[in-house]
């Protein structure tokens, strides 16, 4: 009965992340990490591998929803390759460099610097947008790895995609909120797939809790990697519908939230 219960309630948090992953082009680390972590107290896990268990777990989780997203999108032209392209070698290092960070800083101080992050940046989208003066030129080939590499690090730390920075940061050079959306999915895949590796190999040695392959948690991987799969489309088909004021108020309002969370514990 309590295994049922526990996956019950793996789907629910499926479905919320599949959701968000096609609506806002983000992982959905953002309603998994602090759904897995008041599960994780309910399974006894210990308070001392339960954040990063969590974040492992979340990375991972994200890997099939992410490209679920990242195919919708694609199949209607949101995603430009051109900018993905660059940004990947920056994913790849910076989230070797998350994971690695994440092991060694304690879970409660990252989960406050970036709730507090989290939150301004939603407010930015909430209030009214500045009129732009000039025109911001796409960075080139070092700009978008750099970029990217900051981006990566972060999102791997805390178990997200990465789309929390990387649709602001495509809005700011003018990229059109939709497409902004479509190519943060690609990244987030690319972010969930890297840094799920990393914490699968850091944590091999760490973790002897049953169900558990280095920093992930199996039930959990399985039910939400199946359910936010086929969750995700309908956030495609919802993004490509509602108008663009109403994208920015959602993704603002949902910012606002996680970050609040995070600072709450």
């Amino acid at each position: 009965m309590y295994f049922g219960i526990e996956i019950i309630g793996f789907v629910a948090i499926g479905i919320a992340a599949g959701m968000l992953a096609g609506l806002l082009g983000i992982g959905g680390g953002i309603v998994t990490i602090p759904c897995l972590i008041l599960t994780f107290h309910y399974l006894h896990i210990p308070p001392s591998m339960m954040m990063h268990l969590a974040i492992g777990t979340s990375l991972a989780s994200m890997v099939f929803n992410s490209l679920s997203s990242l195919y919708s999108h694609h199949r209607k032209k949101g995603v430009i390759f051109s900018v993905v392209k660059p940004m990947a070698l920056g994913v790849i290092v910076g989230s070797f460099v998350g994971a690695y960070i994440a092991k060694l800083l304690p879970s409660h101080f990252l989960q406050i610097f970036f709730g507090v992050f989290e939150c301004l940046l939603g407010l930015r989208f909430l209030l009214p947008e500045a009129k732009i003066k000039k025109k911001r030129s796409m960075p080139g080939f070092f700009g978008l790895s750099g970029i990217a590499l900051g981006v990566s690090t972060l999102s791997t730390m805390l178990g997200i995609g990465g789309g929390l920075i990387n649709v602001p940061v495509l809005t700011h050079y003018h990229v059109p909120m939709k497409k902004a959306i479509g190519t943060s999915s690609a990244l987030s895949f690319l972010i969930s797939l890297t840094g799920a590796m990393f914490f699968l190999a850091m944590g091999i040695q760490d973790t002897h809790y049953p169900y558990t392959y280095g920093f992930i948690y199996i039930p959990a991987f399985i039910v939400i990697s199946i359910v936010a799969f086929f969750a995700a489309p309908w956030g495609v088909k919802l993004a490509h519908l509602l108008p663009t004021d109403i994208l920015r108020r959602v993704f603002g309002v949902v910012l606002v939230l996680a970050g609040l969370s995070m600072i709450i514990g």
